[in-house]
């Protein structure tokens, strides 16, 4: 760890592996067309792009969680082999328009692989986290708790009806493009015209789409960007004429997601929670394990770190930039906004095996810390 970095760095990083963890050194480039896959489009403006020899296109990393599970895939010996690991460096991200921030800065982190018990894992990097943030000297911090999981299951078992039950369920675990997919099936987003093309890709079978597409980008002398495929591409025309021409969505049906995505209780835990039950139970979906996971969790939370759930909320779904995150999900900001978090975390069960094409599967979850942060800043 680099040692010109003061005091309360050094204090969280001793917490840090205090939970226990190897030290690892992560790539700083990485491909671009895999950052922006996992990540999603939303977060082009963020990145910081450059070519490789080969013309390759490369971006510097955002966070550490993808290059943590990029490095694991590649250097595990088989599924779910254990692995904790505490990582430090720079990542570079760049401001949005009309914000003051650095375009980078140094997080600190742990990331766990391969642990069979999910629930004694999130708690144990959920704490970690805490502690770290503590040993730095940050008190009566405020703790927001997520589930990137828990929408995109709710709507995957859903009586939706077709095409929103997939139109929803392609956004399901990224809060800005969700809002913005369930407004047009609802009919209150802004409405736009379908291309002859779109309509006539929507009325052929998958081959024949593929096939169309392919004589129009011929015929224009055109390529397709990045790692995309035809099928893609027809698939994409497709599903905008089959949304533009689409019933809108039952209002109660409208009703009830939009209350779960805008979910955000400052009361009682468990009331949250509870509502979250109650809300998908008029979807048809049945949430009681998924309940008791989440009080298993609070309680342990409970016995080891009392305080920290002295201001805590719950949400339904994080409105982090990166959108991972498939399981629980935290912040803890000094102030109640999170718009400047000192530390984030959670649950990536899916990312070792989307990164590596299925060819390496692990159960994850880290958490990232931001010292530049502490104090308020």
């Amino acid at each position: 760890m680099n040692q010109e970095t003061g005091p309360k760095m050094q204090a969280a990083w001793a917490a840090l592996k205090a939970r226990g963890g190897q030290e690892v050194a992560l790539p700083t480039l990485l491909p671009a067309a895999l950052v922006l896959e996992l990540a999603g489009e939303d977060v082009r403006p963020r990145l910081y792009f450059a070519s490789g020899p080969d013309g390759a296109e490369l971006c510097l990393r955002a966070d550490l969680t993808i290059p943590a599970a990029l490095h694991y895939a590649q250097n595990a010996q088989g599924d779910d082999e254990p692995a904790a690991w505490v990582c430090e460096g720079k990542v570079f991200r760049a401001p949005k328009p009309g914000e003051d921030r650095a375009p980078e800065f140094v997080q600190i982190g742990l990331e766990r692989f391969g642990d069979a018990d999910r629930i004694e894992a999130d708690v144990t990097v959920f704490l970690a986290a805490w502690e770290a943030c503590q040993a730095a000297g940050e008190r009566n911090l405020y703790v927001r708790l997520c589930d990137g999981g828990l929408l995109p299951h709710i709507i995957a078992k859903a009586d939706l009806p077709d095409p929103w039950n997939s139109a929803l369920g392609e956004v399901a675990s990224h809060k800005s493009a969700l809002k913005r997919v369930l407004a047009q099936a609802t009919g209150t987003g802004p409405s736009r015209q379908i291309s002859a093309l779109e309509r006539t890709i929507a009325e052929l079978d998958p081959e024949r789409a593929r096939s169309t597409v392919a004589e129009v980008l011929t015929l224009a002398n055109l390529s397709l960007p990045g790692n995309r495929q035809l099928s893609h591409v027809a698939d994409r025309l497709a599903a905008r004429a089959k949304r533009a021409i689409a019933k809108p969505l039952a209002p109660e049906l409208a009703e009830t997601m939009s209350k779960l995505i805008h979910l955000s209780s400052q009361g009682s835990l468990a009331a949250s929670l509870d509502e979250c039950v109650a809300l998908a139970e008029k979807l048809g979906v049945d949430l009681m394990d998924w309940r008791q996971a989440w009080t298993l969790r609070l309680d342990r939370i409970q016995q080891e770190a009392p305080e920290a759930l002295a201001h805590a909320h719950f949400e339904a779904l994080s409105p982090e930039a990166f959108d991972y995150y498939d399981g629980m999900a935290f912040d803890l900001a000094v102030d109640p906004s999170f718009a400047r978090p000192v530390a984030t975390g959670g649950r990536y069960d899916t990312l070792v095996g989307e990164i590596s094409s299925g060819a390496r599967h692990a159960r994850a979850v880290g958490c990232v810390i931001r010292p530049a942060r502490f104090g308020g800043q």
